[in-house]
């Protein structure tokens, strides 16, 4: 059978999600400049979230594996 497609809700909140915890994690153990992309990444989804506009959701819908 096909494959169940990911929502591109789900898709946006398994790529910022994981580049928050990648940039915590650099931020504890590389520098802690890596803690202010976590911050914006965390503005970004709060920004989506507000005004409804996501470009990274937008981006997403191009995506081959989205048609």
């Amino acid at each position: 059978g096909a494959a169940a497609k990911l929502s591109i809700f789900r898709q946006v909140q398994m790529i910022v999600g994981g580049l928050i915890a990648l940039f915590v994690t650099l931020g504890f153990m590389v520098a802690t400049g890596f803690f202010a992309l976590a911050g914006l990444f965390g503005f970004a989804l709060a920004f989506a979230g507000i005004t409804g506009w996501c470009g990274l959701a937008m981006l997403l819908e191009k995506m081959p594996w989205n048609k």
